[in-house]
């Protein structure tokens, strides 16, 4: 049998479905579903039902998950372990969220590839959480505390955020008929609208929802209401105007570096957590409000 197989196995088991597999591999369903049917056939048994609503273990399927999270774990175990011990070259693969990643850390990433002609850099700009225990990166950027056990973490630095509305938006509309542009219903989501809610003296209507940065600012620049933006994407953009900023840091935004301990001793991982410490000095003296 393909003993990748089984992390395919592991991840649709907690997915229930192709399609959501198929974003956390990031392969074709297709793909997913001819992996499986292949561990199927080297281990003679049906692991899951085909069913409309998605894919269901089978009995056997559920006594075969932590007999293969234990074989997986070694695997990795053993992956990290080798990769902790090469040379400062090769791809480091680094999770960072979509906005985040692109406006602060990516351009200040650069000057380390030019340094450093043997490494590649392969940047995942996740809004999701992803495995670090499972080598989906091997080290990551969070714009959230992180909770899972057993990661080295280090805070990287504290970033301003404001209420905005498109230049204009307070003369054109009364400040009793203003709309509130927010996010999806998460911790993150709420935090925002009850700051909103602390600053303004009482909740706005809410028609607007997304569950990304970009989305919400550009609804606020054409002049649907106002929201919630970190000041690194929003003070530059002509289009908007600062109603109020976060200078109590009830809203603040911190930016968090998380590693799994084996793959600390990579020197190519070490050294891009270095460049990313650095690039935090320049980022907070910038940024920080």
């Amino acid at each position: 049998m393909n003993w990748n197989d089984l992390r395919y196995f592991l991840i649709l088991a907690e997915e229930g479905s192709l399609s959501g597999a198929a974003r956390r591999l990031r392969k074709e369903h297709t793909t997913v579903a001819r992996r499986i049917e292949a561990l199927e056939d080297a281990v003679g048994t049906k692991l899951f039902d085909r069913l409309p609503r998605g894919w269901q273990l089978t009995a056997a399927g559920q006594n075969l998950v932590p007999v293969a999270e234990r074989v997986e774990a070694e695997a990795l175990g053993f992956e990290r372990q080798a990769r902790g011990d090469e040379a400062a070259h090769g791809v480091v693969r680094i999770s960072v969220p979509p906005v985040a990643g692109r406006v602060l850390f990516a351009p200040r990433l650069a000057q380390l590839l030019t340094a450093h002609k043997g490494l590649e850099f392969e940047i995942i700009g996740a809004s999701n959480v992803v495995n670090l225990a499972r080598r989906e990166a091997d080290l990551a950027v969070r714009m959230i505390t992180p909770r899972e056990p057993g990661l080295i973490t280090r805070k990287l630095v504290e970033l301003g955020v404001g209420l905005y509305a498109a230049r204009g938006y307070r003369d054109r509309v009364p400040e009793q008929d203003w709309e509130f542009c927010g996010y999806e219903d998460t911790s993150y989501g709420a935090a925002k609208k009850e700051w909103v809610r602390n600053i303004m003296g009482r909740e706005l209507p809410c028609r607007f929802r997304a569950d990304d940065t970009e989305s919400v600012r550009q609804f606020i620049a054409a002049g649907h209401g106002v929201g919630v933006l970190p000041r690194y994407l929003a003070d530059g953009d002509e289009r908007l105007e600062l109603i109020r900023a976060d200078t109590a840091g009830e809203s603040r935004e911190t930016a968090w570096l998380v590693v799994h301990p084996d793959m600390r001793r990579s020197p190519g991982v070490r050294l891009v957590m270095d460049a990313l410490i650095k690039a935090a000095d320049s980022i907070s003296a910038e940024f920080q409000v």
